[in-house]
């Protein structure tokens, strides 16, 4: 029996995925209390490693929806200083939006179908759209899951420059407003910050806006099809 070469390359990814959801799985199950902020404690006072530390559990979150965003960026905050942090959580970003990404673009599978039943808020807007920049911009702001939306649109083919512009910019106020958190590491004291508070505001305008825009692009769509 003849191995195609090129089909084994494109499940490379989705298998590399499967195996780290199912190691993180069997991992929390062993050690029930241990948290992906105590992974980084473990780092403290050695600034290489707990850069390193966090790029992986970056890498890790973009196979495993399991593992929260904020929690990663808070405690990168707590635990570095604040150029060391901010550059960390950037490129841990990176790494986070693009894994999940590739994985949709080079395993040549239909997750679009598969992403939409398992995050229905989705499919409206999906259906609505013929613009994925705008689509991808408009359901990453809304704060859904990275890793879905990752492997949504690399699927769905849209060019992975746009898109990590688009999830880039949406992805921004909140990412702010963890930086505040983590570096304070205090709710009271963030709460009082000017810039925190414009960054949730920024967040929720961007949603607002663009969950209008589909609504009405939505709308016109459908008086199209009646004039019909």
């Amino acid at each position: 029996m003849k191995i195609n070469a090129k089909k084994v390359k494109q499940y490379i990814p989705i298998t590399f995925m499967g195996i780290c959801v199912l190691g993180f799985l069997i991992f929390t199950a062993i050690n029930k209390d241990f948290s992906i902020a105590d992974f980084l404690e473990l780092t403290r006072g050695y600034p290489v490693i707990t850069s390193t530390a966090v790029i992986i559990a970056f890498i890790i979150k973009g196979f495993v929806v399991f593992v929260p965003y904020a929690v990663i960026a808070i405690s990168t905050m707590a635990l570095l200083d604040f150029p060391a942090a901010l550059v960390t959580v950037i490129v841990g970003t990176i790494v986070n939006l693009s894994v999940p990404y590739w994985t949709g673009r080079l395993t040549k599978d239909d997750w679009i179908q598969k992403i939409l039943d398992k995050i229905p808020k989705a499919r409206p807007y999906f259906e609505a759209s013929d613009n994925l920049f705008l689509l991808s911009f408009t359901l990453r702001a809304m704060n859904l899951s990275n890793e879905c939306l990752g492997l949504l649109f690399g699927s769905a083919g849209l060019k992975y420059i746009p898109y990590m512009i688009a999830n880039g910019i949406a992805i921004l106020p909140s990412a702010i407003s963890y930086v505040i958190i983590g570096k304070d590491m205090n709710l009271l004291e963030s709460l009082r910050s000017p810039i925190f508070w414009s960054a949730i505001v920024v967040d929720c305008l961007m949603v607002a806006v663009m969950m209008l825009y589909f609504k009405r692009k939505k709308k016109k769509k459908e008086l199209e099809k009646a004039d019909k």
